[in-house]
């Protein structure tokens, strides 16, 4: 009896009783202004996988992955408008990109509420297509 009850269990997590992913899609071609990406985190304990891809004409500064709790704190603070002002105290919150971006980056262990920022500088890059995916899925149950 106890094998059966756990045998049905697996069989009832292997057929879907798991949560859904959440996944949001954004894609830009302007590569001459500032971009933010924000993703506000829709349920406790899950992990947010974020992929950027894309190709551009030149170079393109990324700064990954920052959590925060307001998009207008977020976007206030003081930081290079361009990859040129890049200085060392900044260099290693930024990823200078050239011609072509593939970037994957995870968040584990969330808190509903908190979103995850993205941001985006120019550089030399005029045109281009970059998507932006945030896929959160869970545990399980």
């Amino acid at each position: 009896m106890t094998i059966k009850r756990i045998f049905i269990g697996i069989l009832l997590v292997l057929m879907g009783c798991e949560r859904k992913d959440i996944i949001e899609t954004y894609v830009f071609s302007d590569m001459t202004k500032t971009q933010y990406f924000f993703y506000k985190i829709k349920r406790e304990d899950s992990i947010v996988d974020i992929n950027v891809k894309g190709y551009m004409d030149g170079s393109l500064g990324v700064m990954g992955k920052g959590l925060c709790s307001d998009t207008t704190e977020f976007k206030a603070r003081k930081r290079p408008i361009n990859i040129s002002q890049i200085d060392s105290l900044t260099s290693r919150f930024y990823t200078v990109h050239t011609d072509s971006i593939k970037v994957k980056e995870v968040e584990e262990g969330t808190q509903a509420g908190l979103i995850l920022a993205l941001e985006f500088i120019p550089g030399t890059a005029k045109k281009g297509k970059i998507e932006v995916v945030f896929r959160e899925h869970g545990y399980g149950f």
